[in-house]
């Protein structure tokens, strides 16, 4: 089942993806009706309304980018993501053709239909309908609207390759100078790693950290959490201050991903001969974001705290805890409701001058 935010998120898509669509029928209305007026047409039909032609295509690329749109999503989302991309365009593809074939066999059986009646309708008249399928303009329809589909899943597939709303901010250039920025990090490292990689071999193991980091997404989603980076097994997940103390977002979704993973238990045993557990470390603080890299770019954040927060992180063994979080990032929080605060005094991080105060938490 979908997150929240997984449902808005492809809401948005889907009506991007269907003010595009319009967009692009009002472009070839413009376009056409400049063609047939031009020195080198004869001109419009009596039966041509600009009207009807400029509703029409509004229309039609309404029915395209809301249909269209939530079937590229929805597939996307649900099918392609654990499938290669080579895998998702062959399918689309594949999908579009048939689906083409279909609306216009169905379509040119029934405008025979209108005209011949069915008891008068021969195979001699079917045949020769079914040759206007190699029609100019419904072929130049064809591939256009085929190459259409092909960049929106395209498109579907490089944001998730960068991760929500990462690929509008590289369109924008929105980091293309770096700027400052208040943010919560949590660095998730999966526990006994190595051990569980020996014990089941590197080829599961990798499908183990596909499933795990999978199953994690909603409840990172859910709880406005960025996907920051993937580094082996361990995941590190990012906030703007203000959505990560909102509701407790940073604390919510270590909090859920465990349930996640409880639930899930009896499936990873079964398949893995494992129960996976993460455990995490939370800091807050300034960081630099910004786009870094020539022949490939990425957004990246620098700064103390993430060294901090990966300090954190690796305490947790130390105190055979879960999670730790800064005392100067939890006191940010004014939702802590179902949380208790365990202190762990004033600790000093490897590497660090400055000792930072450490506190666990429990769910009451």
């Amino acid at each position: 089942m979908k997150s929240s935010r997984q449902f808005k998120m492809d809401l948005k898509k889907v009506a991007v993806i269907t003010v595009s669509y319009i967009g692009i029928n009002i472009f070839f209305f413009f376009f056409n009706y400049s063609l047939i007026n031009s020195p080198y047409s004869l001109g419009p039909s009596p039966l041509f309304s600009l009207k009807n032609y400029l509703l029409t295509n509004i229309l039609i690329g309404l029915i395209a980018g809301i249909l269209g749109g939530i079937l590229l999503v929805t597939v996307n989302s649900q099918l392609f993501r654990k499938k290669s991309f080579r895998f998702a365009m062959l399918t689309t593809l594949g999908s579009y053709i048939l689906i083409f074939a279909i609306v216009t066999l169905i379509g040119t059986l029934a405008n025979l239909l209108e005209e011949y009646g069915l008891g008068e309708l021969s195979f001699d008249q079917i045949k020769t309908g079914l040759w206007l399928v190699l029609d100019p303009i419904l072929l130049t329809s064809f591939v256009l609207w085929g190459a259409i589909t092909l960049s929106t899943l395209f498109l579907l597939q490089v944001n998730d390759k960068f991760g929500p709303g990462i690929l509008l901010k590289f369109l924008t250039g929105n980091y293309h100078r770096p700027k400052k920025e208040q943010r919560i990090f949590m660095f998730m490292d999966m526990r006994s790693s190595t051990t569980i990689a020996e014990k089941i071999g590197n080829e599961m193991y990798f499908d183990l950290l596909n499933d795990l980091f999978s199953d994690i997404t909603d409840p990172i989603l859910n709880n406005e959490g960025e996907i920051y980076q993937y580094v082996g097994d361990e995941i590190v997940i990012s906030w703007p201050i203000k959505k990560g103390i909102r509701n407790a977002n940073c604390l919510r979704c270590f909090t859920q991903i465990q349930k996640k993973l409880t639930d899930l238990g009896s499936f990873y045993e079964k398949k893995y001969q494992v129960i996976p557990e993460f455990k995490a470390g939370l800091h807050c603080g300034l960081v630099m974001a910004g786009e870094i890299g020539v022949i490939k770019k990425d957004i990246i954040y620098s700064g103390d705290v993430l060294n901090t927060t990966a300090r954190i992180q690796e305490q947790c063994n130390q105190y055979c805890v879960n999670i730790l979080i800064s005392k100067e990032t939890f006191d940010l929080i004014s939702d802590t409701k179902g949380y208790k605060l365990i202190p762990l005094g004033s600790i000093e991080l490897r590497g660090k001058e400055r000792k930072i105060d450490l506190n666990t938490l429990t769910t009451s």
